[in-house]
C-alpha cells in the first residue's frame, strides 16, 4: 500500500439502500462497491479484494478506481470516484494513511453512504496519527458516512459474497459458507482466525467485521446493527476496550431484545495486556470486574480463548430449536468407563451437576441395554450396544430414555472411537435431538473427519474433546441462568447531602462512615467516638456490652496488626484503660489521634462485604461478597450497576460463589435482609458526587433476624 492517491472533488446524488442491518446496511450489505487504489500489481490489497469479490460471487457492481489504470482484474477502472457510473453504497479506501482523509472528504462531497479504510498509521501510531484520525472522524460524522476502521481488516458478508477485506484466509478458501454466527472484532487477526476455523469446522460465519481503531463506528454500533439481522443467531465479539460504554450497554440490550446471545472474549484483563491493547488500537482496556458486571446484567457469555469462543458460538448456533438447558443437571453416556469418570470431573469443574438417574429410568434402561452396561450416571453403554445388531436396534430408545429423565437438563453423548459407526451416530444423534426437549451435545474423541463433516451438514456441532464439550455446556447453563436474573439498573439515587460529612479529597474514617450510613437509613452497629479522656467508658455504658474499641487516626492504616483494635470489652473500666493506652501509644509514635471509636459488638454468624466504586467506563458499581477475614483470601465479590432494587440485590447476592455453591450458606431471612441493605446502599452510592471514590463496608454482620454495618471506610480522590 505505497501508492498515494488523491481524488478531485465531484458531486453526486444520494442512493437508497434496503434495510437489513438498520442504518449500517450500505456498509454491511452494499449493492455496489468502489475500490480506490486498486491495481493488478502483485500484492496490491485493493486488487486482491477485487479478486475476492469476483471469486465469492458478489452480485453487486464492482468499480475499481485508479487514475493510472484502465482496467483492474478485467474490470473497467475509473480515474476518480466522481467518474463512476453511479454512486457506490460502499467505498473501500485501499490507500496509505496519508491519502485516507482527503478521500473521506471526497466521499462526503459525493454523498457516498459508507466507507472503510484498512491502513494503519492513525491513533495507534502517535500524535500525528491521532490528529489524522480525529480529522477523519470529524469528516465522516458531519457527512453521516458509515465508516469502518481505519487500521482494520474490513468486512465480510458471506451471504452476499461481500469481501471488503484483504484477509489471507480468503485466498485459501474455495467458497464461503453463510452461517448464522456474526463476529465483530477489535482485532482483524482474531476475526480472520475465528472465521477460517469456523469454515474448517463446516459452518462458517454470516458477517465478519474488523472495526479497527473505530474512528466513527464502534463495536457497539456493529453489535446493535447485527442484532437486527434476522439471519444472525449468535453474535461473537472480541473486545479490548470501549470508546462508548453507554453505547455498548445499549447494544447488549438490543441483542437481548432480539433474543441473540452475545459471546464476548475480552482482552486487556491484566496490566500487561492492557498496555498491549493501547499499543494495538490506541484504546485502553477498562476495569475487568466492571465488564463482568455488565456481561452478567445482559447475559452475555464471557469466554477466555478463541477455541472457547468458537465452541460456545457453534454450540449455541446449532442447538435444536434454540433450546437452552433449564438447569445444571447433566446426563452422560459413554462407551467406556474411563471416559465417563473424566467427563464427570470435567462437568463438575464447569459448574454442572451429574445426579443419579431416577429409579424408573434405570429400570427401563435395564431392559434396553446389554447386561454388561452400567446403568448409572454416567451410563456406560459398552461397545456391545453398537456392535451387536440386537442391542444396536434398541439404542435409540435407550438414549431417549436417558434424555427423558425428569432430573436431567441436558445430555452429553460421548461417542468414543467407533469410526466405523459414523453414519449410525449421525442418524442416532439427529433423531435424539428431535425427540428430546432439552439440549443434546455430542463429543467424539478421535472421531473420523467424515463423521464431523456429516454432522456439520446436518447442522450439528460435534466437540472433538470431552472437556471442551463440558466447558461449553457450563457456559450455556450459566447463560440460561443469567437470562433469568433481575440485575437491572433501576430506581433513583438517594437525595443525600454529602457535604456535611466530606470536604475535599480524604480518607474518611469509620465513625464518619457510620454517621453517613445512619443518615441514609441503613442499620449500623451502635457506637460513639470518644474524643476526650473519660468519654469511652460512658459511651460503652450507653450502647451496651460487649464492645470493641478502635483507634481513629489518619496515620494508622492497619490498626489490628498495630494493636489498635480490642475486642470483647465487658466493662467501662476496661474500655477506659484501653482508651488511655491507645492515646499514650499514639503520642509515643507521634501520630495524630482523633479519638477512640467504641462500638457495640453485634452478633451474626455470616459476614458480607458491601462496597461501591465509580468505574471510568460504566459509572457507579456496587459489589457484595464474603466479608471479614475471608475478603482478600477468597476474593468472592460480584458487582452490578447502581442503583438497583431489592430483587436485583437478592439475585446479585446469589451470584456470590459461596452462596451459589452452598444454598444454606445464608438463610432465606438473612438473604432478604442482605438484599434490603445492599439495595439501599446502592441508592446511597449512586448519589456520590465524586469522580473517583470507594465506599466499603466490611463487614455487614447478618444474624438470624438482624443486619448491621460494623466497619466502614470512604476514600475520596
Amino acid at each position: 500500500m505505497n501508492e498515494v492517491y488523491v481524488v478531485p472533488t465531484q458531486a453526486a446524488a444520494q442512493p437508497k439502500s434496503p434495510s437489513l442491518f438498520g442504518d449500517l446496511t450500505p456498509l454491511l450489505a452494499p449493492r455496489s462497491v468502489a475500490i480506490v487504489g486498486a491495481s493488478d500489481r502483485d500484492g496490491n490489497v485493493g486488487g486482491t479484494a477485487i479478486g475476492y469479490l469476483r471469486k465469492f460471487g458478489f452480485a453487486g457492481q464492482v468499480w475499481p478506481v485508479n487514475p493510472g489504470r484502465s482496467t483492474v482484474g478485467g474490470l473497467p477502472c475509473y480515474p476518480s470516484l466522481g467518474d463512476l457510473p453511479g454512486v457506490p453504497d460502499l467505498a473501500i479506501l485501499a490507500v496509505p494513511a496519508d491519502s485516507v482523509v482527503e478521500l473521506a472528504r471526497q466521499c462526503a462531497d459525493l454523498h457516498i453512504p459508507a466507507a472503510l479504510a484498512w491502513a494503519g498509521g492513525f491513533a495507534e501510531g502517535g500524535p500525528e496519527g491521532l490528529a489524522r484520525q480525529a480529522e477523519l472522524g470529524r469528516i465522516a460524522r458531519e457527512a453521516n458516512i458509515r465508516f469502518c476502521g481505519p487500521n482494520c481488516l474490513g468486512i465480510i458478508n458471506a451471504s452476499t459474497g461481500l469481501t471488503a477485506s484483504f484477509a489471507s484466509m480468503l485466498g485459501e478458501l474455495p467458497a464461503l459458507r453463510s452461517g448464522n454466527i456474526s463476529i465483530i472484532s477489535q482485532s482483524g487477526g482474531i476475526a480472520s482466525l475465528a472465521h477460517a476455523t469456523a469454515e474448517k469446522a463446516g459452518f462458517g460465519f454470516r458477517v465478519m467485521v474488523s472495526c479497527g481503531n473505530e474512528a466513527v463506528l464502534t463495536v457497539s454500533d456493529f453489535v446493535r446493527a447485527i442484532a437486527q439481522d434476522s439471519e444472525t443467531k449468535v453474535i461473537a465479539v472480541y473486545l479490548e476496550g470501549l470508546q462508548d460504554p453507554e453505547g455498548f450497554i445499549e447494544a447488549l440490550a438490543e441483542a437481548r431484545r432480539h433474543d441473540k446471545p452475545v459471546v464476548v472474549m475480552k482482552g486487556g484483563a491484566s496490566k500487561a495486556s492492557g498496555r498491549a491493547a493501547l499499543a494495538h488500537t490506541g484504546r485502553l482496556a477498562g476495569s475487568d470486574r466492571a465488564y463482568d458486571a455488565i456481561f452478567r446484567e445482559f447475559a452475555a457469555i464471557r469466554v477466555h480463548s478463541l477455541e472457547e469462543m468458537l465452541d460456545v458460538c457453534l454450540h449455541l448456533s446449532t442447538l435444536h430449536e434454540g433450546r437452552l438447558p433449564a438447569g445444571n443437571n447433566m446426563a452422560i453416556s459413554t462407551f467406556g468407563g474411563g471416559s465417563g469418570v473424566l467427563a464427570v470431573d470435567q462437568c463438575m469443574a464447569a459448574g454442572l451437576n451429574v445426579p443419579e438417574l431416577s429409579s424408573e429410568t434405570k429400570e427401563r434402561l435395564s431392559t434396553l441395554l446389554t447386561p454388561l452396561a452400567t446403568v448409572g450416571n454416567p451410563v456406560d453403554l459398552t461397545p456391545q450396544s453398537v456392535n451387536d445388531p440386537k442391542w444396536r436396534a434398541l439404542l435409540p430408545e435407550a438414549l431417549g430414555v436417558i434424555a427423558d429423565d425428569a432430573q436431567v437438563d441436558s445430555y452429553l453423548f460421548l461417542a468414543g472411537g467407533n469410526a466405523n459407526r459414523a453414519g449410525d451416530f449421525a442418524e442416532l444423534v439427529e433423531g435424539l435431538r428431535r425427540r428430546a426437549g432439552k439440549p443434546v451435545t455430542m463429543s467424539w474423541l478421535f472421531g473420523p473427519d467424515r463423521g464431523f463433516a456429516d454432522m456439520a451438514s446436518r447442522g450439528i456441532y460435534v466437540f472433538p474433546e470431552h472437556a471442551r464439550a463440558a466447558r461449553s455446556l457450563g457456559r450455556l447453563a450459566r447463560h440460561s441462568a443469567d437470562r433469568k436474573l433481575r440485575l437491572r439498573k433501576s430506581g433513583k439515587a438517594l437525595d443525600f447531602d454529602w457535604s456535611q460529612f466530606v470536604g475535599g479529597d480524604a480518607v474518611i474514617s469509620e465513625n464518619v462512615v457510620a454517621a453517613i450510613l445512619e443518615k441514609a437509613g441503613l442499620p449500623v452497629a451502635p457506637g460513639g467516638l470518644a474524643t476526650d479522656t473519660g468519654q469511652a467508658g460512658e459511651i460503652a455504658d450507653r450502647i451496651g456490652f460487649p464492645v470493641v474499641a478502635k483507634a481513629i487516626s489518619p496515620d494508622i492504616t492497619h490498626r489490628a496488626a498495630a494493636g489498635f483494635v480490642t475486642l470483647n470489652l465487658t466493662s467501662a473500666d476496661a474500655v477506659r484503660q484501653v482508651d488511655a493506652d491507645y492515646r499514650r501509644r499514639a503520642a509515643e509514635l507521634g501520630v495524630r489521634y482523633e479519638g477512640t471509636w467504641v462500638q457495640h459488638m453485634v452478633s451474626g454468624d455470616r459476614e458480607l462485604l458491601v462496597t461501591a466504586i465509580r468505574d471510568d467506563d460504566f459509572g457507579i458499581l456496587v459489589g457484595c461478597g464474603l466479608g471479614g477475614g475471608l475478603t482478600e483470601i477468597l476474593d468472592d465479590v460480584v458487582f452490578a450497576r447502581a442503583p438497583f432494587d431489592e430483587d436485583a440485590a437478592y439475585d446479585l447476592i446469589g451470584q456470590i460463589r459461596a452462596v451459589a455453591g452452598h444454598p444454606n450458606f445464608l438463610s432465606e431471612a438473612q438473604r432478604l435482609m442482605a438484599a434490603q441493605f445492599v439495595s439501599r446502599f446502592s441508592a446511597l452510592s449512586a448519589s456520590a458526587p465524586w469522580s473517583r471514590f470507594t465506599l466499603e463496608i466490611n463487614p455487614v454482620k447478618l444474624g438470624k433476624n438482624s443486619a448491621a454495618a460494623v466497619d466502614g471506610l470512604l476514600i475520596v480522590e
